[in-house]
């Protein structure tokens, strides 16, 4: 059995989507336990006064990307299949820093929100409503912006390709930088606010 399931025909886009919805019930539980449907706690890394969201994601980039580099190596997935979204550098930097503010301001990202409303938060609630509202406005008045939105298209940028270094180096130095970027944040967080109680 070799992956991607669906573009192989190993499994139908049907069960692909329920395997979606299972995984992602799976993800906001996780999300909930670890305390990260917390809007304090989301919003405390952007203060660098908890450092646990951004070192669980680069756990989890580093994670999945040894695995499927792991599992390619297996000849169990076929990495030439998989999607790789093109970069437009520009509008990414403008959509980052926006996106960002907003985590900033209303101590959720997207997939929080959804888990911590589920629990009946109500900030959660404001911020979902937000953002679908955001959303609808964008897509309304896409055509007073589509030029920027695809503007200094430069397709895919992949590590290894940029560094001209192989798949298996370039995920060693992501790792490298992953480690002791996580351990630098975690060092000012004490420095600065101590430790979490």
């Amino acid at each position: 059995m070799i992956g991607p399931l669906v573009k192989n025909g190993i499994i139908s886009d049907g069960v692909n989507t329920l395997f979606a919805v299972l995984i992602g019930m799976l993800f906001g539980y996780a999300l909930q336990r670890s305390g990260f449907t917390n809007s304090k706690k989301i919003a405390g890394a952007f203060y660098m006064k908890d450092v646990d969201v951004p070192v669980v994601m680069f756990t989890a980039i580093t994670t999945a990307s040894i695995g499927l580099w792991g599992l390619s190596l297996l000849g169990l997935i076929d990495l030439g299949k998989f999607y790789f979204l093109p970069s437009y550098l520009l509008p990414m930097v403008v959509g980052g820093l926006i996106f960002g503010v907003g985590m900033a301001m209303g101590g959720f990202c997207p997939g929080t929100s959804i888990a911590a409303m589920v629990t009946g938060k109500i900030d959660a609630m404001v911020f979902v409503g937000g953002f679908l509202l955001g959303s609808l406005l964008f897509g309304d008045l896409y055509p007073l912006w589509n030029k920027f939105y695809n503007s200094d298209a430069n397709g895919v940028w992949r590590i290894d390709q940029l560094l001209n270094v192989n798949v298996g180096l370039a995920i060693l130095l992501v790792t490298l930088l992953a480690v002791f970027g996580s351990l630098g944040m975690r060092k000012l967080q004490y420095k600065f606010w101590g430790k979490n109680d």
